[in-house]
C-alpha cells in the first residue's frame, strides 16, 4: 500500500471517528436534556392561598404591577402589549428562540384542565420561588426572569390567582430544539433551581423609602437584574449593579435592531443622574416607546407612585457608575461615533 493511500485512509478514518463522536454527543444531548432539567424533588414551600380580601387585592397589585407576572402570562399578542392591562392571565405568549426552540407562558387562571385549578398551592409557590414547574421541569424563564417575592407576597399572589374566573385556554408548553438541547448540555453550566432564602418583605407605605425601593427593584420589578451586565453563558453579573446591560437583539420582528438596558445610577451618564424624581416618574407613567422592548412598561405604569418614587430613591443610593451605554434602541452592532 502506498504512503499516499495510507494517508488518505487515515484521514478518512479520523474524519469518520470525529463525526461519530459528534453524532454521539448530539444524541446524548437529545436524550438527556429533559432529564437534566427535571427537579421533581425540589422543596415545596408550605404556603397556601387565602380568601382574605386585603391579600387578594395586594396580589392583584403585584401580578399586574411591580412583580409583572401579567407581562408574560396575559396577552399572547406581542404586537399589542397594551392588552396586558386588561387581558386575563391565561397564558400563551410565545418565546421563540430561533434554533434553540420555543416556549409558551402557562395559563395561570384556576381552570382545572388548562390552568392551575387542579395544582396544589405549594407547587405553584415552588414555581415562583425556585423556577421548578408543577411537573418538575426547571423553567429557563421562571428561573432567570421571574420576580422573587417574600413568602407573604407569594401568598398574596396565590390568593389573587385563586380568586380569578377560570379561563379554558390550552397552552402548548413548547419544546427545546436539537440545537437548544446541545447548547444546554455542553455550552452552559448546569442550570439548577433557585434556592436563595426568600427576602424579607418591606411593606408598601404612603411615604416612599429607600428600603421599600430596594425590595421592589431587587425582588419584584428586577430593575437591577435587567440593568446590570450579565455573562450570557453563566447568567452571573459581570458589571456594576444597575450600571447598564449588554446589548441584546430585539425579540420582535425588528431583528436588525437591538436594545440595551441603560445605566440607572446617579452618575451624570445614568438615568437617575439625568432625571430628577418628577421626571423619572413622568417617564415611567408615559409608558412604552418601542413595541418590541421586553421591559414590562405596562406593569410599571400600573405600579403605585409611592413604589416608583421608592425605586428612584434606591437607585440614587447605589454607587454611581460612569457608563454611557448609548441609545437604548439602535441597529445591531451599533458603536459610538
Amino acid at each position: 500500500m502506498s504512503w499516499k493511500r495510507t494517508l488518505v485512509l487515515g484521514l478518512v478514518g479520523t474524519v469518520t471517528g470525529v463525526a461519530g463522536l459528534a453524532a454521539g454527543a448530539v444524541a446524548y444531548a437529545a436524550l438527556t436534556t429533559e432529564a437534566r432539567l427535571q427537579f421533581p424533588d425540589a422543596p415545596i414551600p408550605d404556603l397556601a392561598a387565602s380568601a382574605d380580601p386585603e391579600l387578594i387585592a395586594r396580589g392583584r397589585y403585584l401580578v399586574h404591577g411591580p412583580a409583572h407576572c401579567s407581562a408574560c402570562h396575559s396577552t399572547d399578542d406581542r404586537d399589542h402589549p397594551e392588552k396586558v392591562h386588561t387581558a386575563p392571565v391565561a397564558g400563551g405568549l410565545p418565546f421563540h428562540m430561533g434554533p434553540l426552540g420555543s416556549r409558551f407562558a402557562r395559563n395561570l387562571t384556576p381552570d382545572p384542565e388548562t390552568g392551575i385549578g387542579a395544582i396544589p398551592d405549594g407547587l405553584v409557590a415552588r414555581a415562583i420561588r425556585s423556577g421548578v414547574l408543577p411537573d418538575g421541569e426547571l423553567s429557563f424563564f421562571m428561573r432567570l426572569a421571574c420576580a422573587t417575592p417574600s413568602d407573604d407576597d407569594v401568598v398574596a399572589i396565590l390568593s389573587y390567582l385563586r380568586s380569578l374566573d377560570p379561563v379554558d385556554h390550552p397552552v402548548d408548553p413548547g419544546h427545546w430544539a436539537l440545537f437548544g438541547k446541545v447548547l444546554l448540555t455542553y455550552a452552559f453550566p448546569p442550570l439548577t433551581p433557585r434556592d436563595d432564602p426568600p427576602p424579607v418583605r418591606v411593606p408598601e407605605a404612603e411615604e416612599p423609602s429607600v428600603e421599600r425601593g430596594a425590595y421592589v427593584a431587587e425582588h419584584l420589578a428586577l430593575c437591577t437584574s435587567c440593568h446590570t451586565a450579565m455573562d450570557p453563558s453563566t447568567f452571573e453579573p459581570v458589571g456594576p449593579k444597575a450600571g447598564g446591560s449588554l446589548p441584546e437583539a430585539s425579540h420582535g420582528a425588528d431583528s436588525d435592531m437591538e436594545f440595551v438596558a441603560p445605566n440607572l445610577t446617579a452618575h451624570a451618564t445614568g438615568v437617575t443622574g439625568r432625571l430628577d424624581e418628577e421626571a423619572f416618574l413622568a417617564r415611567i407613567k408615559q409608558g412604552r416607546a418601542y413595541v418590541s422592548s421586553i421591559m414590562p412598561w405596562e406593569n410599571l405604569q400600573d405600579t403605585s407612585e409611592s413604589d416608583l418614587r421608592s425605586v428612584y430613591r434606591y437607585l440614587r443610593s447605589l454607587p454611581p457608575v460612569d457608563h454611557d451605554s448609548g441609545p437604548p434602541y439602535r441597529p445591531v452592532g451599533w458603536t459610538a461615533p
